[in-house]
């Protein structure tokens, strides 16, 4: 057990060091960390009690899926009793999940989205790099990278609970009941998105103004 422990220390130093040491120019730490990225990861809440070190007290713990309001008790969209199901979310699969929603402002185009996703790697976040629009990406108006024309009528569930999938999204209270989706299998998906726990912020903002911002932690598993 101590010579596993001390093997993940030096580990987890490599890690660390890498990752503080990339830049967006340097190709060859830009590939170590898609490397990196790709190892898949046994999430955290099944290496407890396995004869794995116990991470038990550490900060950096995903063991449930967890929803965190990242901005302001002020910011005029409220996003709140967010349900997702199963924990962790297993690829393919379906994912039932639900919310309810306020919005105290109509929200219209352009409605920038800055999104930064990160990995655990042993003892380490690694935020995953913006490729080919996947990752950690800004966008500078998400309304006009919603598919389908704003005339055409939402999907069901959405379409079911009156809650809208174009801009502009109107003042006022959205819920949607737990609800069942689809997801893909890990071939229709990037390759660094494998097995292991995630931490997604998204930040949400329209003419210089901050919307909402939001953080979740979950683990994916095959």
């Amino acid at each position: 057990m101590e010579r596993k422990f001390v093997s993940l220390f030096f580990a987890a130093i490599a890690v660390l060091f890498v990752t503080s040491a990339v830049k967006p120019s340097d190709k060859a730490s830009f590939k170590m960390i898609m490397d990196l990225l790709r190892i898949p990861q046994t999430p955290e809440r099944f290496k407890i009690g396995n004869n794995e070190v116990d991470y038990k007290g550490h900060d950096l713990q995903v063991l449930k899926f967890n929803w965190h309001n990242c901005g302001s008790s002020q910011d005029p969209v409220k996003v709140k009793n967010v349900t997702l199901v199963p924990d962790p979310i297993k690829l393919p699969g379906e994912v039932k999940t639900g919310f309810t929603a306020q919005f105290l402002t109509n929200v219209d185009s352009p409605l920038k989205a800055a999104v930064v996703i990160k990995k655990k790697v042993l003892f380490a976040w690694i935020e995953v790099p913006c490729v080919d629009n996947v990752g950690s990406c800004t966008y500078g108006d998400i309304c006009s990278m919603i598919p389908g024309d704003p005339t055409d009528p939402c999907p069901p569930p959405l379409s079911t609970y009156n809650i809208p999938c174009h801009c502009p999204f109107r003042e006022g209270n959205y819920t949607l009941p737990a609800s069942t989706f689809e997801l893909p299998s890990v071939g229709g998906l990037p390759s660094w998105l494998e097995e292991g726990d995630y931490q997604v912020e998204a930040t949400l903002s329209s003419n210089n103004t901050r919307l909402a911002c939001y953080r979740a932690e979950l683990s994916l598993t095959k």
